[in-house]
């Protein structure tokens, strides 16, 4: 019997799990396709826009949005956002292609598209940046804003200025930005959505190049940046913002204001399980008071804010590894159970004035376990990544600015 040929995947195939999972994608893409297909230009953009104006007007409005209202509304914008990107026509290359630089991760597309629907990044993020433009345009004229590894859909600023224009409360003479990624790919998607927005007299300019190397011609009033991941590892966020931080102006400021990152010894079990069984979702205002109870805190293993950057100094070691000293904590004595816990490292994120994203209100602040590091205790086999100390020992925490990003503790 002769098989009806789809792509590479025959019809006596689709029993095959992986590939119903696929087809399924395939066609819920064509129907969508379909869908989009019925709608003008007009329509589309209209709907893009509207989408991004109803988030922020429940972000920045006085009466406090549920939960569920955040996630229909932050769900809808980040639907349209990816038809904007489908009209984009991506090569499948542009979409998925992620890779290390010389500083870190440079995610693809297709993985940093979810940004936008983060809800309490987003919204702890665009209070504090619509807090600091107000600020700023209290006695300033104009302000230009640095935007770099903005990604392909910039969700910390393009929705704001959706808003501004909806609402007439900025205008292009008073706000201009620089967008700034590394990834083609990012590009292409973020002048497609700037266009369908109808954004395009807010922007400055739109550069393709590694944010730790750009060099803007013009002073910067805000910096702008997030590339985080949780634990404050694997993207190049301190490479990006100690390389741009000096060319703010005198009176310049950066978003975020601060970042702490502390460390912790937890049991992971309570932690990350037993905490958030009765939970509707992770979230700092959350938190179980017999959780943090049961936390032994290290300390702040590093702060970063403009001044801290500023001052900051390289050590090289060889091969061209570039590294920054962090604190050094003492791990405390008397804890019976210390060989049992695991070091867990967060971020607390200031982005400006009271605003910003605590622990477990978004993927960047969630606490990371690293099972690499034992006190009191010694792996079965132990590996050169394995890091062990004992109860009283004061350890160094260095942060590695080369490859992957990370802490590395060494003993004093």
């Amino acid at each position: 019997m002769e098989k009806h040929q789809m792509g590479n995947v025959s019809k006596t195939d689709y029993a095959d799990p992986n590939i119903d999972q696929l087809l399924k994608h395939t066609v819920r893409n064509q129907l969508e396709s379909l869908l989009k297909a019925k709608l003008t230009t007009a329509q589309r953009q209209q709907a893009l826009t509207k989408s991004f104006v109803d988030a922020m007007t429940l972000i920045l409005s006085t009466t406090q949005a549920t939960h569920a209202q955040l996630t229909a509304a932050f769900e809808a914008m980040y639907d349209h956002a990816l038809q904007s990107m489908s009209m984009a026509d991506l090569s499948e290359e542009l979409l998925t292609r992620q890779y290390i630089s010389a500083t870190g991760l440079i995610m693809s597309p297709q993985n940093c598209r979810h940004t936008i629907k983060d809800i309490y990044r987003i919204k702890g993020y665009a209070k504090g940046i619509d807090k600091a433009i107000r600020g700023m345009l209290s006695h300033k004229g104009s302000i230009t804003i640095l935007y770099p590894a903005c990604g392909p859909f910039a969700p910390l600023i393009l929705p704001l200025l959706s808003y501004y224009k909806d609402q007439n409360e900025f205008n292009h003479e008073q706000i201009k930005v620089l967008f700034v990624d590394a990834h083609p790919g990012a590009i292409v998607t973020l002048k497609q959505l700037i266009n369908d927005l109808q954004l395009g007299e807010f922007v400055a300019d739109i550069i393709e190049e590694d944010a730790t190397i750009y060099e803007p011609e013009q002073a910067i009033d805000l910096l702008v940046l997030e590339a985080m991941q949780h634990g404050f590892t694997r993207e190049g966020q301190l490479s990006i913002a100690k390389h741009l931080v000096k060319f703010l102006t005198l009176d310049g400021w950066m978003i975020p204001r601060s970042v702490s990152i502390k460390g912790m010894m937890i049991h992971g079990e309570t932690e990350y399980n037993q905490q958030w069984k009765d939970a509707e979702y992770c979230h700092s205002d959350h938190l179980r008071d017999s959780a943090l109870n049961e936390r032994v805190e290290l300390g702040e293993l590093m702060r970063i804010d403009k001044s801290a950057l500023l001052e900051m100094t390289e050590i090289e070691l060889e091969d061209d590894i570039k590294v920054v000293a962090a604190n050094a904590v003492t791990i405390p004595t008397g804890v019976e159970d210390m060989s049992t816990r695991i070091l867990a490292v967060y971020a607390q994120i200031n982005t400006f004035d009271e605003e910003g994203v605590d622990q477990y209100d978004s993927g960047i602040t969630h606490p990371k376990p690293d099972m690499s590091f034992y006190v009191d205790a010694r792996p079965k086999e132990l590996e050169h990544t394995h890091f062990v100390a004992n109860s009283g020992d004061t350890v160094q925490f260095y942060y590695q600015l080369s490859g992957m990003p990370g802490f590395v503790p060494v003993k004093v």
